[in-house]
């Protein structure tokens, strides 16, 4: 989630059951998003638990999977589909090779996910930017499973306005948290033995990257609102840094990452986005320039731009660079890097309809990496002595050896002023006790906090021949008079 958070506190292995508050006390927003955190956790577990990793009741189970080699396939639309010209054109795309996802709801690692209209495999966001399977690879014949991916993603006024209260007249609130899902293919070449309804359980890594933070103080401050010299975090400020792969894969495969010491928050809805010439430079018209200097932009800043087909598609969007920032018509001039390809632009009308904007990160641009930082990884096992990246203030970052990453991961590194350290968990013996190498403690090596996918099969298409994956659960039935 990237939003302005000032931490996120939950950790199932606490074992807490509720958040209590006192009277008298200072709120905080990780308090209050913690409960939810503990709340929600216990539901889906206990989902899990019930359901197993994926099902759905058996009366309105969603996301059937319709191609044309399903029987009866017509009669299978006109029953979940009442609008008789949205019937003809379903039944035309599948004509034409595609398929239909019907409505109804299903529940995935316990996460309800819905569905409230039929959907043409085609008419994903993620479709757009090449994030699924195309027309004709599914009208190749060849044995294919469709799945359904599901993960959490947040969601700002920027990305949906009615989240806004409009008698506040337009300031910022709270943000939201969306159960995002598309419908993926898994192709025939897809791992080995050939495909079946399991084959999806293959799609969760056994190796993905993992990093370790540190910024410790040597030794505690003496005087109430002063920082030691000696403090490793030396911001003048509390941050919560967020360190995020934007391109993904392995080292040797040159992955990539950004990081911010916002969280990724500080954003700028674009209302056009337009080349100015034949070169690699673009003006972006904004609807602001940050409510100060600290949240805004200024020459020299790496910025991401993102819309909603990019997020949906769980893909990085381009980085530019700011050449300049004009406060009068509330507009900045991009340059992009050397060799980096041309940016979508967007017109008054696909802002409205793509909600794109602009993404502030906070670490010096490498053009070799296309304005990103390329992922270098430790070579020592103890996670002390090498491998080192300093973003800045001190606080430091390294990457595991090893590591399979993917667009988007992210770690979350809060930063204190007031103990001059990053909050970040230490590596543990087997009493317990922290691990320490030449007297310091040893930082964890920590898989990614998110985004979490999870999977589910939903058609396999093999031989010719379909199977329909879904669990369906038939509700209990009760005996008369009990």
């Amino acid at each position: 989630m990237r939003g302005d958070f000032t931490r996120d506190t939950f950790d199932p292995a606490r074992y807490f059951s509720r958040v209590l508050m006192q009277q008298g006390r200072v709120q905080l927003d990780a308090d209050w998003n913690e409960q939810t955190a503990i709340l929600l956790h216990y539901l889906r577990t206990l989902a899990k638990d019930i359901l197993g990793p994926y099902a759905g009741p058996a009366d309105v189970a969603g996301f059937e999977i319709v191609t044309s080699e399903t029987p009866n396939w017509e009669i299978q639309i006109d029953s979940f589909e009442p609008d008789k010209t949205r019937q003809s054109a379903l039944k035309a795309a599948i004509n034409r090779g595609s398929a239909v996802i019907a409505p109804g709801r299903y529940y995935v690692h316990g996460m309800l996910v819905e569905s409230e209209r039929t959907v043409l495999y085609d008419e994903q966001p993620v479709y757009a930017v090449g994030g699924t399977s195309t027309i004709d690879e599914l009208k190749s014949g060849h044995d294919l499973l469709f799945y359904l991916d599901v993960w959490e993603r947040h969601i700002t006024y920027v990305e949906d306005d009615r989240i806004r209260e409009a008698a506040l007249g337009g300031v910022d609130t709270c943000s939201r948290a969306q159960i995002a899902w598309q419908v993926k293919v898994l192709p025939q070449d897809y791992g080995e033995g050939g495909l079946s309804c399991e084959s999806v359980n293959t799609l969760y890594r056994a190796d993905p990257g993992k990093l370790r933070a540190r910024a410790r103080l040597e030794k505690p401050p003496t005087e109430l609102c002063v920082i030691s010299p000696e403090s490793r975090f030396r911001g003048t400020e509390n941050q919560l840094y967020r360190v995020e792969v934007h391109l993904g894969g392995t080292v040797k495969n040159e992955a990539t990452f950004k990081w911010s010491r916002e969280n990724g928050s500080v954003i700028f809805p674009i209302r056009s986005l337009s080349s100015t010439a034949a070169t690699l430079e673009y003006t972006a018209n904004l609807e602001h320039l940050g409510r100060d200097s600290r949240l805004g932009l200024k020459p020299g800043d790496w910025v991401e731009i993102v819309d909603e087909w990019i997020a949906m598609g769980e893909k990085a969007g381009p980085l530019a660079r700011v050449d300049q920032v004009n406060c009068d018509d509330l507009s900045v001039a991009l340059k992009l890097p050397d060799g980096s390809t041309s940016l979508f632009e967007y017109t008054e009308i696909d802002a409205v309809r793509k909600r794109p904007l602009l993404r502030r990160w906070d670490h010096s641009g490498d053009t070799k990496f296309g304005g990103a930082l390329g992922i270098v990884e430790q070579d020592d096992t103890t996670g002390l002595k090498s491998g080192w990246i300093s973003l800045e203030a001190g606080v430091q970052i390294s990457f595991a050896k090893g590591g399979n990453y993917r667009a988007g991961d992210f770690w979350l590194i809060p930063a204190r002023v007031a103990t001059g350290d990053v909050e970040w968990p230490c590596e543990l013996n087997a009493s317990g006790t922290p691990k320490l190498l030449e007297d310091q403690p040893v930082p964890a090596a920590r898989t990614p906090h998110g985004p979490r996918h999870y999977y589910a099969p939903l058609l396999l298409r093999s031989g010719g021949q379909t199977t329909d994956c879904r669990c369906c659960i038939k509700p209990l039935q009760c005996e008369e008079g009990v």
